[in-house]
């Protein structure tokens, strides 16, 4: 009996133990994801020159909640409003939560979106949230208010006075060397007077100036040679003029421009729409209505030999550039080939 009652002792001890090692297991259940709720200080940006080293705008967002404690990845995404994030800048963050840009760095991305300088305009921005590849959420978008500058960069230049602007050499138009090899360029327009101008290489007299070498006249366009004793250049006839002008071999021309005009997938890339030059504000417009999404382009002449497009779609315009994008509807288009190396445009 003593045997028997020492085997259910000992079996009714092994369950005991047992019973009191079990453990709880708690079980961890991902959830959907709660988005990061996203706010901007402020809402409403004026950019300027004087404010471009300036931090003008703060984007913080909060944390992402997906149920238990993960590595977030988060991206703040731009984009030009009414496009639906189709092709944003995107800013990778990691795990920060707070996002800041300076006057030059804001104005860089409007720009750079399509935002007209000196014109109010619309950004929308979102916070992406990422887990996975496959486990992403967003923020709700905000709207962004946003007046970018133009960004104006000087280029070594020529100035040109002459007759049409009564000989000050200190207000006189300019054409420029972007790259900066003695090679320059720019967009004048002489509306009557003698015709007469020289170069040179200040906006003064006290320096070098460039007069008449040799030249010959086709139609309105002339080309010829320069020299720094040499007197007036010349345009053959009124109107605008593309000049060039060649210090390492002193040879210079001026081209008429007797029309800049649109062309494109709206007209069928059929007959060019004309645009009009305003002499004061120095640039050229046009109303097109667009029935479709496409492109477009800027040809001087009705012809293709002098034509822009914008390579990199960054309101920059570029020789024989990719074609400009438009969206449906009714706009005006802005040409301004005023700031040599600067030439811009504007669909509004």
């Amino acid at each position: 009996m003593k045997k028997l009652i020492a085997y259910i002792t000992c079996t009714g001890l092994a369950v005991l133990l047992l019973g009191s090692c079990k453990k709880d297991i708690t079980e961890t259940v991902m959830k959907e994801g709660v988005p990061p709720v996203l706010t901007a200080s402020p809402s409403t940006i004026v950019l300027t020159d004087a404010v471009e080293t300036d931090t003008v705008e703060t984007l913080s967002w909060s944390t992402s909640d997906y149920g238990f404690r993960a590595a977030v990845s988060y991206t703040v995404q731009i984009a030009k409003a009414g496009t639906n994030f189709s092709n944003p800048k995107e800013v990778n963050m990691g795990a920060s939560t707070q996002l800041k840009y300076t006057g030059a760095e804001l104005n860089q991305v409007a720009l750079l979106l399509g935002l007209a300088p000196a014109s109010a305009g619309e950004l929308e921005v979102r916070v992406k949230s990422a887990l996975t590849d496959s486990l992403v959420i967003f923020s709700e978008k905000i709207t962004l208010t946003v007046t970018p500058y133009k960004v104006i960069i000087n280029y070594p230049s020529l100035w040109v006075p002459g007759d049409y602007q009564g000989w000050d050499a200190a207000s006189a138009e300019k054409i420029s060397s972007k790259l900066g090899n003695g090679i320059y360029e720019g967009y004048v327009n002489f509306p009557g007077g003698t015709l007469q101008f020289k170069y040179t290489s200040e906006p003064d007299w006290n320096h070098i100036n460039y007069g008449w070498a040799s030249s010959t006249v086709s139609g309105n366009n002339v080309s010829g040679t320069f020299n720094t004793t040499g007197g007036n250049l010349f345009v053959p006839s009124v109107g605008y003029y593309l000049l060039k002008a060649n210090t390492n071999d002193n040879t210079w021309s001026g081209t008429q421009i007797t029309s800049w005009s649109l062309i494109g997938d709206f007209n069928g890339w059929g007959a060019d729409v004309p645009m009009t030059y305003n002499t004061s504000t120095k640039v050229w417009t046009a109303t097109i209505d667009v029935a479709a999404a496409g492109g477009f382009k800027f040809r001087a002449n009705n012809a293709w030999d002098i034509n822009f497009g914008d390579t990199g779609a960054d309101l920059g315009l570029d020789y024989n550039g990719d074609n400009i994008s438009i969206t449906p509807g009714s706009h005006e288009v802005t040409l301004d080939l005023s700031i040599p190396g600067n030439y811009t445009y504007k669909i509004q």
